[in-house]
């Protein structure tokens, strides 16, 4: 499962001595959801939104946020 990857990318940030480790997964796991849910619906970003749970506003902030964009 994603979750033993998780694991040991966790404990490899933790034995790099990584700052700011929990946000760091957390931005990168946000970014490959809606990377994902953009793939899936063909870069539709209100419909990415819909599927995920969030706002249009917000997904095009998060989008701007990482980078996402093409």
């Amino acid at each position: 499962m994603w979750e033993n990857g998780l694991r040991t990318e966790v404990a490899r940030l933790l034995r790099e001595n990584s700052a700011d480790v929990m946000d760091e997964l957390a931005r990168r796991f946000e970014a490959a959801v809606i990377r994902e849910a953009l793939d899936f619906t063909r870069g539709r970003k209100v419909e990415a939104a819909e599927r995920l749970g969030i706002g249009r506003n917000t997904i095009t902030r998060k989008i701007q946020e990482l980078h996402l964009e093409p």
